[in-house]
């Protein structure tokens, strides 16, 4: 007969398997500007967008606009995005440290910029990162659930997004909902 912990293993490896394959990762779009390595420097930063090349080549095709236009009243304006990093949170497992973009009030993007490596640390890091980053994106805040399997991560995870959130209030750019 197979033994009662052989059974439980391979019943086990199958649920995870099954979990492997259907995860589906959401879809975020990349908003903001870094440095160009991916990340911001040093612990806090805030970057703001640079403006998109259409409206770039636009006024570089008008010899007679100034270097700062007159704004319309009537017109469309493009929203500044604004990344901000947060502070870098150590648990028992590694360090924490997540980038928030905000554009128009709303949280847009999310990155993990540091998160626990190592062995089984590492592993539970690439499979939380995006579900933590949907629920960032889903609360608009750092209010989210904590994930099973991954509490302290979790939790530094959210207080980095809150640290974020703080620094973008500072500098007079909040989340409307």
């Amino acid at each position: 007969m197979f033994p009662r912990r052989g059974i439980i293993a391979l019943v086990t490896t199958a649920l995870a398997l099954v979990l492997l394959f259907t995860f589906k990762t959401p879809a975020t779009p990349v908003v903001g500007s870094t440095d160009g390595s991916g990340s911001t420097s040093g612990s806090t930063a805030i970057a703001e967008a640079t403006p998109t090349p259409a409206a770039t080549d636009s006024a570089a095709a008008d010899p007679s606009a100034t270097a700062a236009p007159t704004p319309d009243p009537t017109a469309t304006t493009l929203a500044t995005a604004v990344t901000v990093a947060g502070s870098t949170i150590s648990t028992r497992y590694g360090d924490v440290a997540v980038q928030i973009t905000i554009d128009s009030g709303k949280i847009t993007h999310v990155q993990s910029l540091a998160l626990p490596t190592g062995r089984h640390s590492g592993e539970i890091s690439d499979v939380v990162a995006p579900i933590l980053a949907s629920e960032v994106l889903q609360a608009q805040s750092a209010n989210i659930d904590i994930v099973s399997g991954a509490t302290y991560t979790t939790e530094a995870y959210a207080e980095s997004v809150q640290s974020a959130i703080d620094q973008a209030a500072q500098n007079g750019v909040s989340i409307t909902g």
